[in-house]
């Protein structure tokens, strides 16, 4: 289950919005992304759900309850590591959305980031999922070369329509 709780800082309505918009967050993204997505849900008179996977962490079971068991892919990190990537997420995302009226808030989960998105986006119904590009340079490569690209698995998979926003351009290129 995601972290429903409206994140510090938000300025998410009660009830929410009627439509909503996914984009998929991290704090080491190109801010224009998360910039453009806001943008476009003001335009479609949506809210904005900033939705962070953490992908080194994964779902291995449940509890009675139904309480997801998590446990970091690396044996050696701390349970305030996840904690701590979450609040540089929350952050991140405030400090690029403090300019834009939208309203907005910040879901989490853990696991692959596909599957993570996807399930943000069935739990608020979403209209649309947007998504980075791919990151330049070498790491961006090999992260797509291994894994291939998120919004490719996300096209192939939903149900919704999903929009990869390239990130921003220097006017001298």
């Amino acid at each position: 289950m995601t972290d429903s709780s409206a994140a510090a800082g938000s300025n998410w309505p009660a009830p929410g919005p009627d439509r909503v918009i996914v984009v998929g967050v991290d704090a080491d993204q190109d801010p224009h992304i998360v910039k453009e997505a806001a943008d476009m849900a003001t335009t479609m008179g949506a809210g904005l759900v900033c939705a962070w996977v953490d992908s080194t962490q994964v779902i291995y079971g449940a509890s009675l309850d139904g309480t997801r068991l998590i446990t970091p892919l690396d044996p050696d990190q701390s349970a305030d590591t996840s904690h701590a990537l979450n609040e540089r997420v929350h952050r991140f995302v405030a400090e690029h959305l403090a300019d834009r009226q939208v309203p907005w808030r910040l879901e989490s989960t853990v696991g692959d980031i596909a599957s993570g998105l996807t399930e943000i986006a069935d739990q608020w119904q979403a209209c649309l999922i947007a998504v980075g590009g791919r990151r330049p340079g070498f790491t961006g490569w090999m992260n797509e070369l291994i894994g291939g690209s998120i919004g490719g698995h996300l096209v192939h998979t939903q149900s919704r329509p999903v929009l990869v926003i390239p990130g921003a351009r220097d006017k001298g290129h």
